[in-house]
């Protein structure tokens, strides 16, 4: 796993330097506006998942602060984004996050676009004195690409292409053929925080035996090794069906490794008095349960079978990859509010064999707990269809009227105190440990992007 930044290394200690900075990246209104400028405006981002936009006149779209983009399948193929604003007199053109149409119609007037952005139609269109040049009219285009998946989009053409970009990375997350699998939920959250407190949790493992203590029963999270890569990614890699070596060793299995093995037809009690054995034991099973149906998993290791590797792609998604199942996480800023940000969790999932009537796809209650990866997937249920977006906010959360499975949850609960925290005069600076360096790596690219956009 070397990268081509650093070597993985052990939590313990940091390949760069740590040196903390001031809280007002939280809550500052100017650091909000640089970021806008010289961030958001030309980094490339996850505007969605690829799946959503394989057929023409299938369209997402994209909100990142006050932005919003439109990325549409056209008839001819291919695939473009748009600024979502009818160059009349600016209206929103769409405002549902995905469907199907084969124009784009504005509300407010009735100006007609196609799936290319072309203007096609204006009603009364002798009565413009001032003509009504089609170029200067059409949709105003985005930059967009396709990899591993997914669909990036970066609203100002740069030198860096998506290819360089995802170089660090593309190999590792390849593997897993995001392209292969179907979304099953898709939730977003209005949270009561800075879209970067999102980013520096899902960096760092520090505070999980503390906040995720069922992590403790299934996870090795005290010694996981991270990565640092060039452009702000980061990475750890997370040995599942095990018990945290934080704590002491159990005589027996714990609950959630107990459920582990009995998914794949093994008794937890043989275990008794060698719980280290556990994570090689599901792996054999695990390997050949797949190749008795048929599956491939010849492209994946026996640790990859059990664990769970996150990618963090610079600047805004969390990636947790296995080979059954992704989580697609990513933080967004409010449009006007540093103290706010929208958190959005898709999750995607490989389906085996043809579709079936009798085939449980979703994850149900255990699933949810430690997700799908620590059992085979059937075939996609006949009638699959892919879920709406499911909306709601932080206070949904806390009601429990909502859930992103319990451990997003408990983060989500946390992090609205974090943001009340960093108003406080009684907190003026950041202060990592070696342990959290990847929270220092993404920083640091995020200095980089401001100094380069003269933020």
């Amino acid at each position: 796993m070397a990268t081509t930044f650093s070597r993985v290394h052990a939590p313990d200690h940091s390949p760069i330097a740590i040196r903390n900075f001031s809280k007002e990246r939280y809550i500052s209104p100017d650091w909000m506006e640089n970021e806008r400028t010289g961030l958001w405006a030309n980094s490339w981002l996850v505007a969605g998942v690829a799946a959503d936009v394989r057929a023409a006149g299938q369209f997402i779209t994209f909100d990142i602060g006050a932005e919003s983009v439109i990325i549409a399948r056209g008839a001819d193929g291919k695939l473009r984004a748009m600024h979502n604003a009818c160059t009349h007199r600016g209206t929103r053109l769409v405002t549902e996050p995905m469907g199907v149409l084969r124009k784009f119609v504005c509300p407010y007037h009735a100006w007609v676009y196609g799936l290319d952005g072309a203007l096609e139609s204006v009603p009364g269109a002798a009565r413009f004195s001032n003509g009504l040049p089609s170029e200067k009219l059409a949709l105003r285009p985005v930059e967009v690409e396709e990899a591993l998946g997914l669909v990036f989009i970066r609203l100002t053409p740069g030198a860096l292409s998506l290819a360089a970009f995802l170089a660090p990375l593309r190999d590792a997350i390849g593997a897993y053929h995001l392209d292969l699998m179907d979304v099953t939920n898709d939730q977003t959250v209005s949270h009561l925080c800075n879209w970067k407190a999102i980013i520096d949790n899902f960096a760092e493992l520090y505070h999980v035996p503390f906040l995720h203590p069922i992590h403790r029963r299934m996870f090795e999270c005290a010694t996981a090794p991270i990565a640092l890569f060039e452009h702000g990614h980061t990475a750890v890699y997370v040995e599942g069906g095990v018990t945290d070596s934080g704590f002491p060793t159990p005589e027996v299995p714990s609950d959630m490794q107990a459920m582990q093995l009995e998914a794949f037809g093994l008794d937890p009690a043989a275990f008794r008095g060698r719980v280290g054995d556990v994570r090689d034991a599901l792996q054999c099973a695990k390997r050949a349960l797949a190749a008795e149906q048929g599956l491939a998993y010849d492209g994946f290791t026996d640790a990859q079978l059990t664990d769970v590797w996150q990618f963090n792609l610079f600047p805004n998604v969390i990636l947790s990859v296995t080979p059954e199942s992704a989580w697609l996480m990513r933080s967004r800023p409010d449009a006007a509010d540093p103290a706010k940000s929208m958190f959005d969790m898709i999750t995607l999932v490989r389906f085996h064999g043809e579709e079936s009537p009798d085939a449980g796809g979703g994850d149900g209650e255990d699933g949810a707990r430690i997700g799908t990866h620590f059992r085979l997937n059937g075939p996609r249920p006949a009638g699959y269809a892919r879920p709406p977006r499911d909306a709601f906010t932080h206070e949904d959360i806390l009601a429990g009227r909502k859930t992103m499975t319990v451990t997003i949850d408990e983060d989500i609960s946390l992090l609205g105190r974090v943001q009340l925290g960093m108003a406080s005069r009684g907190f003026e600076t950041v202060w990592l440990s070696d342990e959290e360096c990847r929270v220092q790596h993404f920083h640091d690219a995020l200095d980089t992007c401001l100094e380069a956009g003269g933020g």
